[in-house]
């Protein structure tokens, strides 16, 4: 179960960004669903870290839309997703250094996904004004986005096994992406 929830959580962090991380460590200094307490991690518990992390939703809201700043907003959001999946290995007495370099892949894959879905929507709203459709649609999955990834935390914290439900739709949404952008090529390709 703890590598469902830790999955989970990571697949949450990589999908809803710093705001589902942040929910998450709230969780925590709560005792609700995590108690990493008397663990190498039980620092994510505390307010400092708390603090931190709201810093951290400010300049990724401040980053948003800017292609320089993707691959290391990944990064960052890998290594949180790699704390908490560590985190909830450690709470239940396991080794948790496979969480770090599982939790970390886990987050990189889902957050890459999640941006390329987000700057589509954002790129599409570029040049049209706040209130058009295509504004609204972007804020809309902005928005959606987040609240998904605060859910499916919520969810890996009380009921683990939905991460794995989780992980198929990410590697689906992939799939699809990957197949999309082939069929694009393809057709591309015959216009020659």
């Amino acid at each position: 179960m703890a590598i469902c929830q830790g999955l989970g959580l990571a697949l949450a962090v990589g999908i809803g960004g710093p705001l589902a991380a942040l929910f998450i460590s709230m969780m925590a200094s709560l005792d609700a669903g995590i108690h990493p307490e008397g663990s190498d991690y039980d620092f994510i518990e505390a307010t400092w870290f708390l603090v931190t992390l709201l810093a951290v939703v400010v300049v990724f809201m401040l980053a948003r839309g800017r292609q320089a700043l993707r691959w290391p907003t990944i990064l960052v959001l890998a290594a949180i997703g790699a704390i908490v999946f560590a985190a909830s290995l450690a709470e239940d007495g396991h080794v948790a250094w496979p969480g770090l370099i599982l939790g970390g892949l886990a987050t990189a894959t889902s957050a890459s996904l999640a941006f390329v879905v987000l700057e589509g929507a954002i790129r599409r709203a570029e040049g049209n004004e706040p209130g058009s459709k295509e504004a609204d649609a972007a804020n809309f999955l902005i928005v959606a986005f987040a609240a998904a990834g605060i859910v499916l935390a919520a969810l890996s914290l009380f009921v683990p096994p939905v991460s794995l439900l989780a992980l198929v739709a990410v590697v689906w949404l992939a799939i699809g992406r990957r197949r999309r952008a082939g069929e694009k090529y393809e057709g591309l390709r015959i216009l020659r």
